[in-house]
């Protein structure tokens, strides 16, 4: 049937969970560990897209992404079924795997390795997780039945994994008594031979995960302007996912290298750069960071709200600010229609928020960092050219937001002041 190679990592969850199918199916393979400091050309030729493991080559098949390739594995050799024959029950299955990819092994992760507010946000959010998956194996012995299937290998790491994650971040997070049922079947699964030869000793996995933390960190940079209204609101989506980052902070009188090479289009910041991946343009950069990093959702998963928070947001950029600028850049009959723009903008905008509590609802999201500035930034027109727009009896719902919004921990502390926005204003007027 042709000769299997899987690329992959010892350490790497998605990985291991093939490697455990393929031993359960009987499949000899051999097994092309990448070093994903130093990808490999084979590596890049097989997954071009994401360049990630693990990728399984089975004679000129070529398949990438970890469910899809248990998928295929169970489709292409029948011995020991994976999934069950049962459409529901199959159909089950695949959402619990979902489940753990996009919501579980997240929030574990962020809560094992993040800090602050993020960190107790994404611990509450991983309890709350292995809560729900405790209750789908109470009375079980694997998740499969009798015998291991696709779910106990998706989730296959929980035993394992969690304990090395909080030793490589530094933070504990559940507590095996919280989820006896659980805990029972790690026993279970991990004690299983065919597992437990593929699982990596702790003392390799530890270090790994370190590395992985540093590789997702230390490959993160924000070239910006620290009091520009566009580069806040990517350090503010950063922070709220708890991603470190490296903060370069921009000259713009006297524009570098570096974001001439990263933004030669538009010379402007901000610029963030994942790995070699330069993003220009904050509202791109913001839904990047959020396809990228799932963990604390910026944008709203229904497509009809997502699409009204985008609108919303160009709105912002293309409406209120705009007119707010030009009326402070003008005089006369000009400066004249453009403060009636402004103000009727922000009127839209008092209407919008009022009765909710944040524009993305009980918590910040995509639109709130995009409104960010604008209070502050308004008040420093107000001061500095005279102009007032931010008129508290006007627009009472947008000023309690905007009090509630700069309450917030990760925002109180890195808010530009009115003084801080004068001061980066003359000098940007310099460089221009």
């Amino acid at each position: 049937m042709g000769v299997v190679k899987l690329f992959a990592t010892e350490g790497s969850v998605f990985c291991a969970r093939i490697q455990w199918a393929l031993k359960l199916k009987g499949v000899e393979y051999e097994f092309i560990l990448e070093d994903l400091a130093n990808k490999s050309p084979l590596l890049l030729k097989y997954n071009p897209i994401y360049k990630k493991v693990p990728v399984l080559v089975h004679g000129d098949n070529v398949i990438v992404e970890s469910l899809v390739i248990l998928e295929y594995i169970e489709d292409t050799w029948k011995e020991h079924p994976l999934l069950p024959r049962d459409p529901y029950d199959r159909a089950t299955a695949r959402f619990w795997a979902k489940f753990n990819d996009e919501k579980l092994l997240l929030s574990v992760w962020a809560a094992c390795t993040g800090e602050g507010e993020a960190q107790e946000k994404a611990k509450e959010s991983a309890l709350e997780s292995l809560a729900l998956v405790e209750k789908q194996i109470e009375g079980k012995k694997f998740f499969g039945g009798e015998q291991i299937g696709y779910l106990d290998l998706v989730l296959g790491w929980i035993p394992h994994w969690i304990s090395a994650m909080e030793e490589a971040g530094g933070n504990k997070v559940p507590e095996a008594e919280m989820f006896p049922s659980l805990h029972q079947w790690g026993q279970n699964f991990i004690h299983t031979p065919l597992i437990e030869e593929c699982i990596p000793a702790k003392e390799a996995l530890v270090p790994y995960l370190r590395f992985m933390i540093d590789f997702k960190m230390g490959d993160v940079k924000v070239i910006g302007a620290s009091l520009s209204l566009f580069c806040c609101r990517i350090e503010w989506a950063l922070k709220h996912k708890g991603i470190a980052y490296e903060y370069i902070e921009e000259d713009l009188r006297n524009k570098s290298h570096l974001l001439l090479r990263y933004n030669p289009v538009h010379k402007k910041v901000p610029v963030l750069v994942h790995g070699e991946k330069p993003v220009a343009e904050s509202l791109v950069i913001l839904e990047y960071i959020d396809e990228t990093w799932r963990e604390n959702p910026l944008l709203p998963e229904d497509p009809f709200e997502k699409a009204t928070a985008r609108f919303w947001a160009k709105y912002v950029d293309e409406k209120c600010v705009i007119s707010a600028w030009t009326a402070s850049r003008t005089k006369g009959h000009e400066q004249e229609k453009s403060l009636e723009a402004a103000r009727e903008s922000l009127e839209v905008l008092n209407k919008l928020i009022e009765g909710k509590k944040f524009f993305g609802g009980e918590i910040i999201g995509f639109l709130d960092l995009v409104v960010g500035t604008l209070p502050n930034w308004l008040k420093f027109l107000e001061e500095s050219e005279g102009i007032k727009l931010f008129d508290t009896k006007e627009l009472p719902f947008l000023h309690e937001w905007a009090q509630r919004f700069t309450e917030i921990p990760i925002i109180k502390g890195s808010m530009p002041t009115a003084e801080d926005l004068i001061n980066y204003n003359r000098d940007r007027q310099k460089a221009e």
